[in-house]
């Protein structure tokens, strides 16, 4: 019987320091939470082809003292499609037209000319967002620069030195090389998005050496033509 109640008081001793270091033991850690990532301000860096649409206006012309600045604001209009690889760097070919580009030739021109340019540049863009749906960009290159009188010159005055009258011609043409850098931004919801540009034009200054007094008229207006175009339309990417 004495042993038996021996037995008892372990039992109980036993299971109340069991209990006790049960209590008195330390919990396990909280997990800790993973760090939220910071956000992606470069945007995705993905391939993809652009094409633009859009309108504008040229501004600031010069050239020998041939054009007249007040006159110089005209409207254009023009297209782009481009490429860049990761988002990041590419080419484009970019064409404008100027219908009527503002001229003042002392009386020897009677209709502003047409003034095109036709340029393949080289791009670098930053894109920005989650998305990359911001992407500002910079881009310049080299191309042709045309001059067109679709109805042709009429008049007489100073050109290049030598007077000229009565001076009557049909539809004439001259193209120079020429270069142009510029800059924008291209912002996008989805595939379909807004292109801003601001860029310069400058043609190549060169001699006119035709013996044709029309087409020297168009020379001297064209060597060394250089003006600015702001534009703004529609852009596309995929």
């Amino acid at each position: 019987m004495r042993s038996v109640n021996w037995l008892l008081a372990a039992a109980m001793v036993s299971g109340l320091s069991g209990t006790a270091f049960a209590q008195t033991s330390t919990p396990p850690p909280t997990p800790v939470a993973p760090a939220i990532a910071p956000a992606d301000d470069a945007g995705l860096t993905r391939s993809h082809w652009l094409a633009s649409g859009f309108v504008g206006s040229n501004f600031g012309s010069s050239n020998n003292d041939f054009f007249s600045t007040d006159r110089s604001r005209s409207f254009d209009w023009g297209g782009q499609i481009g490429y860049l690889w990761r988002g990041v760097v590419g080419g484009e070919f970019l064409t404008n037209f100027t219908p009527s580009f503002g001229v003042d030739t002392t009386g020897v021109v009677l209709d502003n000319p047409h003034v095109n340019s036709y340029m393949a540049n080289a791009v670098g863009a930053l894109p920005l967002g989650a998305q990359g749906q911001f992407q500002p960009y910079v881009s310049g290159g080299f191309g042709a620069i045309q001059m067109r009188f679709a109805n042709g010159i009429v008049g007489s005055g100073l050109v290049n030195g030598v007077v000229v009258t009565d001076l009557t011609t049909s539809s004439i043409s001259q193209t120079a090389g020429g270069w142009n850098a510029g800059a924008g931004i291209m912002a996008f919801a989805g595939k379909v998005g807004v292109r801003g540009d601001a860029r310069y034009f400058h043609a190549n200054n060169f001699t006119p050496d035709s013996t044709n007094f029309a087409n020297r008229v168009v020379q001297n207006l064209l060597s060394d033509l250089n003006f600015w175009r702001a534009d703004i339309g529609v852009a596309f990417q995929w």
